[in-house]
């Protein structure tokens, strides 16, 4: 993985545990994405998803005593973050 790559990804995980949930932490998620090399983007995927999988788990607990609009706010990212890196659970 480039040293930019994985610049863009600490900066990425950096403002999830800022709990930075805006269109500015997509877009950093969008441009480390944006690699052309196929192999590339596959790796960057899954650590991005890995990441934001474990995260997570520690924002919904945190959101716990948050009033409705913030747990809002806080799940539309998280949808918007998983659906950009492709994230589905195969149901079977």
């Amino acid at each position: 993985m480039s040293t930019l790559i994985s610049e863009g990804i600490s900066f990425f995980l950096d403002r999830i545990e800022k709990r930075r949930f805006g269109e500015e932490t997509l877009r950093i998620m969008e441009s480390v994405l944006a690699s052309k090399d196929v192999k590339s983007l596959t790796d960057i995927r899954s650590v991005l998803r890995e990441l934001l999988r474990s995260e997570a788990k520690f924002v919904l607990q945190e959101m716990a005593g948050k009033v409705t609009y913030q747990k809002l706010f806080v799940v539309e990212f998280l949808i918007q973050a998983f659906a950009l890196l492709g994230d589905v659970e195969a149901s079977s």
